[in-house]
């Protein structure tokens, strides 16, 4: 086990355009949960955790802790999508790689603008 991860990462290195982008991915990772665990606060207020245009109410409320969910998808995503980079360099070669690693990005940066509107309405109640 010791040695295929050495090798996964010898891999991985041998490549610096895309060890770099992973390495900015995770850091980009870690600046979104560091905002979310500065930001999330605990409070006996039900507060919105979505909103949806469609259905009876368009605020949906839960408790507090129902935001923690965001700092878990954060880093189930940069887990697994470097797993799978490293998977598609090894199988599919770079360029598939290179684009997965670019699209991990872009959902990042979407996810962190998604989360920074629900925390902005979940800081008003």
């Amino acid at each position: 086990m010791k040695k295929q991860v050495l090798k996964s990462l010898k891999t991985l290195l041998n490549d610096r355009y895309l060890s770099g982008l992973i390495a900015g991915f995770l850091l980009l990772c870690l600046v979104v949960i560091i905002y979310l665990a500065f930001t999330i606060h605990a409070s006996e207020l039900q507060v919105v955790v979505h909103y949806s245009s469609f259905g009876t109410t368009n605020f949906y409320r839960d408790k507090w802790y129902y935001l923690l969910t965001f700092v878990i998808f954060v880093i189930v995503l940069a887990a697994s999508h470097t797993v799978i980079t490293y998977k598609l360099l090894e199988k599919k070669g770079r360029q598939l790689a290179l684009s997965f690693a670019w699209l991990s990005v872009l959902i990042i940066l979407i996810a962190s603008a998604l989360f920074y509107q629900v925390l902005k309405i979940a800081s008003l109640s």
